[in-house]
């Protein structure tokens, strides 16, 4: 068991409808039975930590009891500036389906032809396989992977040759896919608006984590999770983007029984506590 516990600062500056989280972090403490994932030597390991400098900051504790490994990653849409913590990489599984959709969305124009669009929606709402790997395919396969990197400005993910599922990335990159989809280059303003709605409004089975906290009850939360067993571990990610943010939550764990339950409460506790006391 990996127990990680992390203490952080929250501070809150609020601006024109904007505002910026600043989380200063106290030291993690952890007892490994196995140990955890290292930096490869491509992956120079980074603090996702921003400096304090919230004039009134409000004490609020992160602290999750994880049976494996964890990351998180907080990221102001408007400003950029991004917090968080844990060094985990994970295979993305549905999660980058996203950006498939945001790289197909970019070369068409409107409207698009029926079966396109069943299958856009299949892929999103649905988490359709299928569809994805067909759309993985038109796209050039690892080219359009390797245009999500350079499109979104990502250093901290890497190509599992011909197998989109298996691109390795960090909660923070993570964190900037998300805010790529939502307001980056490339992709038009209504087909950006797309596929956040096609993302707020994904099957329920599979909206699972960060929207469920409560703090986040009435937000219009736009979100698309990735979960996959390989083997006896699990590999649960967490994506959502609303208001003025957009939220990572990256989960590596041996089977607790409970199929991809134990990582989508992670992803919903770290959501009620960074937000849970503003």
């Amino acid at each position: 068991m990996r127990t990680s516990v992390i203490i952080v600062l929250l501070g809150v500056i609020v601006g024109a409808g904007t505002a910026a989280f600043f989380l200063d972090p106290a030291k993690v403490t952890a007892t490994p039975e196995r140990p955890a994932t290292a930096p490869s030597p491509d992956f120079p390991a980074r603090s996702l930590i921003a400096p304090s400098a919230a004039p009134s900051p409000k004490d609020v504790k992160v602290a999750v009891d994880v049976r494996g490994e964890w990351s998180w990653a907080l990221r102001e849409l408007g400003s950029g500036v991004v917090v968080g913590d844990g060094t985990l990489r994970n295979t993305t599984e549905s999660m980058v389906k996203i950006w498939l959709a945001a790289d197909f969305l970019a070369s068409h124009a409107s409207p698009l032809a029926a079966d396109d669009e069943g299958r856009l929606t299949r892929m999103i709402r649905n988490s359709d396989d299928r569809a994805a790997q067909a759309l993985y395919l038109r796209l050039g396969g690892d080219e359009s992977i390797r245009r999500m990197i350079r499109t979104c400005d990502l250093h901290e993910t890497r190509i599992h040759p011909d197998w989109w599922s298996k691109t390795t990335m960090s909660a923070s990159d993570a964190t900037l896919l998300g805010r790529c989809v939502a307001r980056g280059p490339g992709v038009s303003e209504p087909w950006r608006a797309k596929v956040l709605e096609l993302m707020r409004s994904v099957d329920p089975r599979d909206a699972f984590g960060i929207a469920e906290a409560p703090a986040l009850a009435g937000e219009r939360v736009a979100v698309k999770n990735g979960w996959t067993r390989h083997g006896t571990w699990w590999a649960v990610n967490c994506l959502a983007i609303w208001d003025h943010w957009v939220l990572a939550v990256m989960v590596h764990y041996p089977d607790q029984g409970s199929e991809h339950r134990y990582g989508a409460d992670v992803c919903m506790n770290v959501a009620q506590q960074l937000f849970g006391s503003w």
